[in-house]
C-alpha cells in the first residue's frame, strides 16, 4: 500500500485506489464522455451524464454531512473543491452570487473541455446535484463556456425553473 499525500491511497494488493476514503477508479473522462456522445448523440449523453452526476454530487454531499453534521456551506464546498482537486477533475473554484443565489463554478486546467454532452455534464452536474443537496432546493447547470487561452472552465448553477 502506499499514499500518494493524505487523501489518496493506492492498494496495489488489492487493486484499490481510495480518495478522500472513497474508492474510485480511475479512467480517461474525456475519452469516456467523447465517446458516449458518439454512441447516443450529445443530447441523450448529456441526460445520461446529468442523471448519474446529480445523483452522486448528492450523495457525497450527505456522505460529508454525515460526518460533520454541523459543516457549513463553505465547509462542504471547500471539501468538494478538495474532492475535485484529489480526483483530477482540476483546479475548482466557487463563488456565490447572492443576489440572484447562482453560484458559479470554474475549473482550472479541467479533465474534460467540452461545453456539450457528456462532457458538460460530467463537470458540473456533479455540483449541480452536491448543490441543490446543500441548499435543499433543485439547481440546474446554465452557461458553460470555456476559455482555451486560460484553460478554464465555468458554469453558473442556478435555481431550477
Amino acid at each position: 500500500m502506499s499514499a500518494l499525500g493524505d487523501d489518496v491511497v493506492l492498494d496495489s494488493e488489492k487493486g484499490e485506489l481510495r480518495i478522500l476514503g472513497t474508492r474510485y477508479a480511475a479512467f480517461k473522462a474525456q475519452s469516456f464522455c467523447n465517446n458516449l456522445d458518439r454512441l447516443v448523440g450529445t443530447k441523450v449523453a448529456s441526460v445520461i451524464m446529468n442523471n448519474l452526476e446529480v445523483q452522486l454530487g448528492k450523495e457525497d454531499v450527505e456522505r460529508i454531512l454525515k460526518t460533520s453534521p454541523k459543516a457549513t456551506f463553505d465547509d462542504v464546498t471547500g471539501a468538494l473543491v478538495r474532492t475535485d482537486l484529489v480526483t483530477g477533475v482540476g483546479v475548482t473554484r466557487v463563488t456565490v452570487e447572492k443576489e440572484t443565489g447562482s453560484i458559479f463554478v470554474e475549473t482550472t486546467n479541467p479533465c474534460v473541455r467540452r461545453v456539450q454532452g457528456a462532457s458538460k455534464a460530467f463537470l458540473f452536474s456533479w455540483w449541480a446535484g452536491a448543490i441543490s443537496r446543500l441548499l435543499g432546493k433543485p439547481m440546474e447547470v446554465r452557461e458553460v463556456n470555456y476559455d482555451e487561452e486560460r484553460n478554464l472552465i465555468k458554469a453558473r448553477i442556478a435555481p431550477r425553473g
